[in-house]
């Protein structure tokens, strides 16, 4: 196939001439597209018979701005650091609040830097201040719409108490204009002082500098531009003012009356008409013939790759990619790829993968978190030296030294480079690059503002967790492995694309900015939509000029839950220009042969190992440490005895991953670590009762100290992860949107404790302590520890002479006033009474735990349910147990239980548990959406 690179360099060296290429610049959107010109322009000179000449210059438009400006590029941190500092100055002084901390502004930062990029590359500097005090604009505000995220960080930086509830969003966004023009010009004016700027700065400068510096840059020279579609208006002028002067020429790759879908050669088109071409548009000839794959999901299309690229990369030379338009498909696609070694070869296929890699995915980044977060390197409130990042460094890169720094990847593939060697080179160079930044960062200082390992770590993980590290694959040889973006201008002989599904083809990204829509289509800024168009010219470009061509999409667990193929296939279907053949991808059901779910289930017996302990008893045993029973994996068994069989003797478990928004879990922890955090503040240490006065208490209700506890919760949820070997950590800024959930929760409960201090008198005691008794198995002579973590045990009612001990276990569910009722004899049996079973059984081993050592034992307990979704005013919180059902009477306390009326039916559950069991499943119509545990049960999710 005579693909479009290789005409386009025939055409240049016919046109411009060998002797004149090294007075040429070429000019592309990629790196890659760079790589395979240049090679065929090489080809095109080895059967040529002329004298050696000199290449021309290749460069993305990117690198020729760079070149031609008379500014040099700033670092991205340290251009967020120049706007931070602005930001301070601009601000500090109306803040009813303390400033951001630079950790929060960062990615607020790199938003404001794209806008400030997307305004210089739309406009000349005369028209700026017109831009942001647009009258028409300003009064048109009061109409727009404006999302929940963008009002949190509207709020974020300007603070929530600055505008009271009669301001109105006009007003808001009024403010937001005057201080971002202010912050545009002041790291305009500080980046030109320095000779210095932003990528859109450095763009417009060329433009601004036209007549004096730039005129002699490009005396002389020819610049090709080769295969472009969309352009940003400073790129249109460029071009234009390069054609003027009679030195540019243009190859534009585009299908002339393109019928299937108008808008995608839509910019190519109206380019050529306006700037000249000197190809001519491809022609549709006859119907393009594709295979469209349906799969039952996308992991399936992973598993697809391997014996797609065994069946069709069969021969030297042949062109074959794989374009992954789902980006979040790379691991598992790269893990399947398999070893091709073509015949008479002896070394397999290079594999080059050019698609983005997450840095926050590879064991660098692993191993920088760990040593960030491992305290005996310092605590969070420490200053840091630039001496501290050089221990990091140290520890990160041992081989590495002053004369031996570590060296950016190449574009092209070191010989005989497996792809896991590129990646493990790639990120340790990142890594490298972002801890020399923070060392200069450190160095410099931030003013006034101290240098914590707080801001370090969560500064350094914010930079890292926003790289994309790309693979330099080279693009003439061997099997491609690709997203969408990087096929631009490369033609393929085979081609596979996954996820054509609608949400990922075209992407359906938020268009996040601070500049409203019809603002930026006003101006002629690029917004979604042409983001959009600029799509479908890549997608339909590209299987225009490819050979054979299939396409998987899954009809199930899209992106946003979205099921069924991309709305561009289903343009192709009803286009003459396509025939489409559709076929259904099933993949074997390997999990029938799972041997997980038998007869044969091991029992917990076998599973632990029975020991002596120091006390003499026989006692169970698990990796040496005795074992202990809790309340929740007994609501587990109750509940489902097959997914306590997977959890607790098979220690099967859902891999973790970290979301957008909290799991309800990872709240709730974060709530529990808040309260304890404030109660810690105010004196407690799990020692002596201590009692909490209410005027210090209201303060934690203060938007500021709240702030504080909160960050503290983050912290030790973190190193609770630590503890655990997880490698999921969380940052507070990131879940700016359950942020105000949590505290709301934690006001509640603060309000709830008040209540209780000014009726009654509260003394907090315990806060997330461990609690255990001894339980004796039926017909046995072993016993086993049950208990768990009670989240707080306190002393209320002395001021009444009712004083009690309360057993509090904190709820994040909404108020429901059954779950706080049970009776007695179904108690461990019934699946939702699992609220009640766990206070009663936690009251139960404080008991033990007071007679043991002696003290309170004679004070009534009283298990109590904290619903902190909703203010708890006027509802009762205190757990109650019916004795029988014909019986009216309540339990409000547990020692109004006979021991024996719960400790029987608990002890007769435990036997049953250890050994009289074969882990059934449950029912499925009681099987929860949020299981698990659905494919190795073989059982199918409910609707929703």
């Amino acid at each position: 196939m005579n693909s479009f690179l290789k005409q386009t360099a025939e055409s240049i060296v016919k046109q411009i001439g060998w002797e004149k290429l090294k007075n040429t610049t070429i000019v592309l959107q990629t790196h890659r597209a760079g790589i395979t010109l240049e090679d065929e322009i090489l080809q095109l000179q080895k059967n040529d018979s002329s004298k050696v000449t000199f290449a021309p210059d290749i460069m993305p438009i990117s690198d020729l701005f760079d070149k031609l400006s008379p500014l040099y590029a700033e670092d991205e941190l340290m251009t967020i650091v120049r706007l931070y500092r602005a930001y301070l100055s601009t601000f500090n002084f109306q803040l009813s609040t303390d400033p951001l901390p630079l950790d929060m502004f960062y990615g607020w930062g790199r938003q404001m830097l794209a806008d400030f990029t997307n305004i210089d590359a739309s406009m000349p500097a005369e028209e700026v201040k017109n831009f942001f005090d647009n009258v028409i604009a300003a009064k048109e505000l009061e109409q727009l719409e404006i999302d929940d995220e963008l009002r949190a960080r509207l709020n974020q930086l300007f603070g929530e108490k600055e505008y009271n509830v009669h301001d109105s969003i006009r007003e808001q966004y009024e403010r937001l204009w005057k201080k971002l023009y202010e912050l545009y010009m002041t790291l305009h004016a500080e980046l030109a002082r320095d000779q210095k700027g932003y990528p859109g700065m450095r763009q417009r400068s060329v433009i601004e500098h036209w007549d004096d510096d730039v005129q002699e840059k490009i005396s002389g020279r020819t610049f090709v531009f080769v295969g472009f579609n969309y352009l940003l208006p400073v790129e249109f002028e460029l071009m234009q003012r390069l054609r003027d002067a009679g030195q540019a020429h243009f190859y534009w790759d585009y299908v002339a009356d393109f019928r299937t879908n108008e808008k995608a050669f839509s910019f190519a088109e109206l380019n050529s008409g306006k700037l000249g071409s000197n190809t001519r548009p491809q022609q549709w000839t006859a119907a393009k013939e594709i295979d469209v794959y349906s799969c039952s999901s996308r992991e399936s299309q992973a598993q697809y790759v391997h014996q797609w690229l065994i069946d069709n990369y069969t021969q030297e030379g042949e062109r074959a990619g794989v374009v992954i338009c789902d980006e979040s498909m790379l691991e598992p696609v790269i893990y399947t790829l398999p070893s091709i070694t073509l015949p008479g070869k002896q070394e397999p296929e290079m594999i080059n993968i050019t698609k983005g890699f997450p840095l926050r995915n590879t064991q660098i980044y692993a191993e920088a978190m760990r040593w960030l977060n491992d305290r005996e390197n310092g605590k969070a409130e420490d200053t840091v030296s630039p001496e501290f990042i050089d221990r990091l460094s140290a520890y990160l890169f041992p081989e590495t030294t002053e004369e031996t720094e570590a060296t950016e990847p190449t574009e092209s593939t070191p010989k005989g480079m497996k792809w896991q060697e590129l990646l493990q080179l790639e990120s340790n160079y990142q890594v490298h690059k972002i801890v020399n930044q923070m060392r200069k960062l450190v160095a410099d200082g931030l003013g006034d503002i101290p240098f914590t390992l707080k801001l370090v770590r969560l500064l350094m993980r914010r930079m890292m967790e926003s790289v994309n590290m790309p693979f330099h694959g080279e693009p003439i040889c061997g099997i491609q492995v690709m997203g969408v973006l990087e096929t631009r201008m490369l033609d393929f002989d085979k081609l596979l694309l996954l996820n054509v599904e609608e949400g990922v083809v075209p992407q359906s990204k938020a268009d996040m900015s601070f500049i409203p829509y019809y603002l930026r289509k006003y101006y002629h800024m690029q917004t979604n939509d042409e983001r959009a168009t600029v799509y479908a010219y890549n997608f339909f470009r590209l299987i225009s000029r490819a050979g054979q061509t299939t396409m998987l999409f899954s009809n199930i667990g899209g992106v946003d839950n979205s099921k069924g193929m991309s709305r561009f296939v289903m343009q192709m279907l009803a286009s003459p220009e396509f025939k489409i053949n559709k076929y259904r991808l099933i993949e074997p059901d390997t999990l029938n042969e799972t041997k997980l779910i038998d007869e044969d289930k091991q029992s917990l017996v076998d599973a632990l190992g029975l020991v002596t302990n120091d006390a003499g008893k026989l006692v169970y045993s698990e990796d040496g440490k005795e074992y202990t029973l809790s309340p929740s994996s007994l609501n587990t068994y109750i509940t489902c005895p097959l997914k306590f069989y997977f959890e607790k003797i098979k220690h099967i478990q859902e891999p973790e991953k970290e979301e957008a928004v909290l799991a309800n879990n990872t709240l709730g922890t974060l709530v529990h670590n808040t309260m304890q955090a404030i109660y810690k503040h105010l004196g407690c240490n799990n020692q002596e009762p201590v009692e909490i006065n209410a005027a210090d208490l209201k303060k934690y209700k203060d938007e500021e100290r709240l702030n504080e506890m909160l960050a503290e919760a983050y912290e030790e949820l973190n190193a609770d992860q630590q503890k655990r070997g997880k490698m999921v950590t969380y940052a507070m800024e990131d879940y700016f949107m359950d942020n105000p959930k949590i505290k709301q929760y934690v006001i509640n409960l603060i309000n709830n404790d008040l209540r209780t201090i000014e009726k009654e008198g509260l003394r907090i005691w315990q806060l997330e302590q461990w609690y255990v008794a001894d339980l004796q198995v039926p017909e046995s002579d072993a016993t086993i520890r049950i208990g768990g973590k009670i989240d707080r045990v306190d002393l209320c009612g002395y001021k009444t002479n009712n004083e009690r001990i309360r057993i509090v276990d904190y709820k994040t569910s909404k108020y429901d006033k059954n779950k706080l009722n049970a009776e007695l004899e179904d108690l461990m049996d019934n699946k939702d009474r699992d609220y009640v079973r766990q206070t009663m059984i936690y009251s139960y081993v404080l008991k033990k735990y007071l007679e043991k050592r002696g003290e309170r034992s004679n004070l009534p307990i009283q298990p109590n349910l904290f619903f902190c979704a909703s203010d708890m005013e006027g509802n009762n919180s205190i757990v109650t147990v019916k004795r029988k059902v014909e019986e009216k009477s309540q339990i409000f306390e547990f020692n109004d239980i006979q021991e024996e009326s719960l400790l029987i039916p608990l002890q007769n559950k435990v036997k049953e548990l250890l050994s009289d069991t074969k882990f059934p499943q449950c029912d499925e119509d009681k099987c929860p959406n949020y299981c698990a545990f659905y494919e190795l049960c073989k059982r199918k999710k409910n609707d929703y």
